[in-house]
């Protein structure tokens, strides 16, 4: 997927979102020192592994 924002993340963590494939959002500090959201889906696993780009990344939510 991609970089959503704090209020995406937690729709999708409340359920109003009508995707069923399996996701898990990251929580990082991006390049600019901002705080980010990004979400995966099952085939996207690790996209947001520490770089450059995203540094300090942990599971914010992971769906069961």
């Amino acid at each position: 997927m991609g970089t959503i924002s704090k209020k995406i993340a937690d729709d999708v963590i409340a359920g109003k979102c009508d995707d069923d494939d399996p996701v898990r959002i990251v929580k990082y500090t991006n390049a600019w020192g901002g705080e980010a959201y990004g979400l995966e889906v099952r085939h996207e696993r690790g996209r947001y592994q520490e770089s450059e780009y995203v540094i300090n990344p942990v599971v914010y939510w992971e769906r069961p």
